[in-house]
């Protein structure tokens, strides 16, 4: 798994540090790693990232709306997931 410090999250989005910093008091991102590691934000981070910024400045949505977006956007991409592991399953059962 990659690791990004705060200066690479901010350069590779585009985004201000304020802005960050923002989305960690929201908790709609967090830091995730230990900082000797070289880096604070997952990968997973950096996507939430990029989405509320791209919520908030496309879309103009607030970022208790943008919170609500990233935990259901998560949700649905695990459901997905669990779905395609149902129908694997399901093709290996006998008889179909």
């Amino acid at each position: 798994m990659t690791f990004y410090t705060r200066k690479q999250v901010i350069e590779l989005l585009e985004i201000d540090e304020g802005f960050l910093l923002t989305l960690e008091r929201e908790e709609i991102v967090q830091r995730d790693a230990p900082t000797s590691d070289g880096g604070e934000f997952s990968e997973l981070m950096l996507e939430r990232a990029r989405v509320a910024h791209n919520l908030v400045r496309d879309l103009d949505v607030n970022l208790p709306g943008v919170a609500v977006i990233v935990r259901l956007r998560e949700e649905v991409s695990g459901l997905r997931r669990h779905l395609e592991q149902l129908l694997v399953e399901l093709g290996r059962l006998p008889g179909r």
